[in-house]
């Protein structure tokens, strides 16, 4: 695959005015500031080489005194096709800033909006308030339409958890009264104890279920009650899979039926088709973590696709673009931010390869809480930015992140007590990758942004 730079996603300012209820800066430490306009000028010689800039970040861009002068000089460099876009909560546009963002060459206008009624979004974003963000919603509408100007694009930007996703139908609705083309919905990656309780999508990732649920169907065809219930079960089943590290051939390791307390007869023959089950997983290289399988019920995320379902065919009817999160994670993973050519830069100039790695924090990944330190190649103000896209380390980095060979530590039944995941700063993966990838959210498909 070529590796070629496309889309730089800039980030502004890590001020805001809202508090928003899933934000990762209710849990973070680090200094907040807005971009200086010396440091976006250090980016323009790149724009000519690029596809698309992205100001987007966990401020408000609106905050950032110099934007539109960064929003001109983006639309004087980048190539003539060349796409500009920004993600805002919306509430600082008035009539002047509305006039701006309609004249400034921007492409396309992403707000947040994470509920479709005014008791849902105000809860979600503290310090905001529904009907007044429509009302600029529809006054960037009204200035578009005094211009007579097809652009900016309105777009809405959704995080979906377990208060708001049934509001999501009634959002396409909402948008196709308010001239949105098109609305991007992502699953929340939780910061907080009280956010984690919020998560939609499953544990598990596709095939380590697809291989569960066959399991299951034999056990029925062998006339056999199984349901892995018991903890025994459970950590022979585990134990299977052996420790980490597991490179290449997940480890094979075998405890004697005979060792676990209670064998008997029927042990035996679940115990037998759980060897089965195993065996097939490790041909394909699949993880599958007993414990969270073994309790697993259906039906939530079945209500969920229904709404994601309802919410599809009212957008293909008002004909609004709709971009769903799988609910279920993938087991063959990817990153998409080093596959598209996308690079950040955060709001003090340092070069960053992804969401995930932009800031340091603590968040929740399969209810395991995570601490992510941040990671960068260089810093604009000290040396050119195509230098830094184009450095050993850095070039590196990407090749590695493309074969994606790192742990797969989504599915893995020893993920809870890794010393890899748990450990305050990321090593080392028992792969032996210094490269904190293989428990990506971003990776397994669950999360996406703009």
């Amino acid at each position: 695959m070529e590796d070629k730079l496309r889309k730089l996603n800039v980030e502004v300012t890590t001020n805001c005015n809202l508090e928003c209820a899933m934000c990762m800066r209710r849990v973070w430490n680090e200094e907040s500031g807005d971009m200086s306009l010396e440091t976006f000028k250090a980016l323009v010689p790149a724009f000519a080489q690029i596809e698309t800039i992205n100001i987007i970040g966990i401020g408000e861009p609106l905050l950032n005194e110099n934007i539109f002068e960064m929003i001109s000089l983006g639309r004087k460099n980048l190539p003539a096709q060349g796409t500009i876009s920004m993600t805002t909560n919306a509430t600082l546009i008035d009539q002047s800033i509305a006039e701006k963002i309609v004249t400034s060459g921007l492409t396309d206008l992403v707000i947040s909006l994470d509920g479709a009624c005014a008791e849902t979004y105000n809860r979600i974003r503290s310090g905001a308030d529904f009907y007044t963000v429509l009302s600029k919603l529809n006054l960037v509408n009204t200035v578009k339409e005094d211009f007579k100007s097809s652009i900016p694009r309105i777009g809405l930007e959704f995080v979906a958890m377990k208060d708001n996703v049934a509001e999501l139908p009634q959002l396409v609705d909402l948008a196709a009264q308010n001239n949105v083309a098109f609305i991007i919905v992502s699953n929340i990656l939780p910061h907080t104890v009280e956010m984690n309780e919020q998560v939609l999508y499953d544990k598990n990732s596709d095939k380590a279920i697809e291989l569960f649920n066959e399991a299951k169907k034999e056990a029925s065809n062998r006339s056999l009650k199984i349901e892995f219930d018991t903890p025994d079960v459970e950590n022979y089943a585990n134990a299977l899979f052996g420790r980490p590290p597991i490179k290449d051939k997940l480890r094979t390791g075998h405890t004697k039926y005979e060792d676990i307390p209670g064998y008997n007869e029927g042990m035996r023959k679940k115990l037998q088709l759980l060897d089965e089950v195993v065996a097939n997983a490790r041909q394909q290289n699949v993880l599958m973590s007993f414990k969270d399988l073994i309790p697993r019920n259906d039906e939530f995320i079945h209500n969920v696709e229904k709404i994601f379902d309802d919410a599809r065919v009212r957008a293909a009817k008002h004909g609004i673009s709709l971009n769903l999160p799988p609910l279920i994670p993938r087991t063959d993973r990817e990153c998409g931010f080093i596959k598209e050519g996308i690079s950040f830069i955060s709001w003090d100039g340092y070069v960053r390869p992804c969401n995930n790695l932009y800031h340091s924090y603590m968040c929740y990944v399969n209810s395991r809480e995570k601490s992510i330190t941040k990671w960068d190649f260089g810093n604009v103000l000290q040396r050119d930015f195509i230098d830094i896209w184009n450095s050993r380390e850095y070039r590196s980095f990407r090749k590695k992140v493309l074969k994606f060979d790192f742990a797969p530590c989504g599915d893995c039944p020893h993920s809870e007590g890794c010393f890899a995941l748990r450990y305050p700063v990321f090593r080392m993966d028992c792969y032996e990758y210094t490269l904190p990838c293989g428990d990506c959210p971003w990776a397994r498909g669950i999360l996406q942004c703009m």
